[in-house]
């Protein structure tokens, strides 16, 4: 019955975003628009019924006819993005929040980075930029999953662990048991990684449209925005590489506060929390600063926006419990030490939940 209930709810998602306009959909889209292209909202040189004439030069309207003239990936390529490799759940339970969770975002930003295309200036730029930082981040998660798995034993003991742990749930299911028990846990993840690829998407749709901010202040936030979601990611990279290194030359129960550590306790899930938060605070900042009627807009990109905030929710509620669970355990383990006891007193533990008196 659950899992009925996740695939209603996920047509009734799709059917909602083909019917606002954020993908198209055979059959949800209404004939007259199919296979033309909107004029930009707000874009210069379109006659309106009340306008009378333009006034702008014929290059102008060029130049937005370019802008607005590069395909977005449909609904079904975004599923196929997110759900194929979160399917590896399926093989491996890990693997669907592993290297399913990297390949997921990463293909899905690099759709949006390919139909951006050659779209040039500022605007297109900084899209693309954001874009990369998501692709940047998924494949970085990859390689090192790959690396450790590869390398590090006790890495492949941990998802040997995990996996014996999940086939005891599952004993005497059968086969089509155990598919129907991991199936909405799948479709749960696959959702929240279209949710974190989902604020480039809001960019480029922007951009489509013609409605991408183009006031200083908003380019500015933006841009800054974007900066932070690059910053978060690489900080978590950093993080990754020096505990790996670290505890590969000093051995596992070695405490890591060196380098990045010295500032951030856990600097792979407080990058991730910057990344991700910025990277979903930018697209808000580019449709609460969009040219255009604020309205139209809001009604166009709001399948987007939603689905970039719950994206973003789900991955900070998950990471804010991972970092919680470390210093729980970083406490019991080096508690008595004085090495650790200044390193927490002058270092920060980054976003975590309060611990239940």
């Amino acid at each position: 019955m659950k899992s009925f209930q996740i695939y209603s709810l996920a047509y009734f998602g799709i059917s909602l975003l083909g019917k606002v306009g954020a993908f198209y959909l055979p059959g949800l889209n209404p004939p007259q628009t199919r296979g033309r292209i909107p004029p930009p909202i707000g874009a210069v040189g379109i006659t309106h019924p009340t306008a009378g004439s333009t006034s702008t030069s014929s290059l102008h309207m060029v130049a937005q006819a370019a802008i607005a003239s590069f395909a977005m990936p449909t609904a079904t390529t975004i599923l196929q993005t997110t759900l194929l490799p979160t399917c590896l759940g399926y093989y491996r339970y890990e693997y669907g929040v592993s290297y399913g969770y990297g390949t997921a975002t990463a293909a899905t930003a690099f759709l949006v980075l390919r139909a951006l295309g050659s779209n040039g200036g500022a605007i297109g730029t900084a899209a693309k930029i954001h874009a990369a930082a998501v692709v940047f981040y998924g494949l970085r998660l990859n390689f090192f999953l790959l690396y450790r798995e590869l390398f590090l034993e006790r890495f492949r003991k941990m998802r040997e662990t995990i996996e014996d742990r999940q086939r005891e749930k599952e004993d005497g299911k059968g086969l089509i048991g155990r598919i129907a028990n991991r199936t909405p846990f799948i479709l749960g993840c696959a959702c929240m990684y279209a949710g974190l690829a989902a604020p480039p998407l809001v960019g480029a749709k922007l951009i489509k449209m013609g409605a991408f901010p183009s006031c200083d202040v908003g380019m500015l936030l933006y841009k800054i925005l974007v900066g932070c979601t690059w910053f978060g990611f690489t900080l978590g990279a950093i993080g990754d590489f020096t505990k790996t290194l670290v505890k590969s030359r000093k051995g596992p129960e070695h405490l890591v506060t060196g380098g990045v550590f010295r500032i951030f306790r856990h600097p792979n899930y407080t990058g991730e929390v910057i990344g991700w938060s910025s990277s979903f605070l930018a697209s808000l900042v580019a449709v609460l600063c969009a040219n255009g009627d604020k309205i139209t807009v809001l009604k166009a990109i709001a399948a987007y926006v939603s689905l970039g905030f719950a994206g973003a929710l789900g991955i900070i509620f998950v990471l804010c419990a991972a970092a919680t669970k470390l210093e729980k355990r970083q406490s019991e383990k080096y508690g008595e030490m004085r090495k650790y006891r200044d390193w927490v007193s002058s270092s920060w533990a980054g976003p975590t939940f309060s611990e239940k008196k």
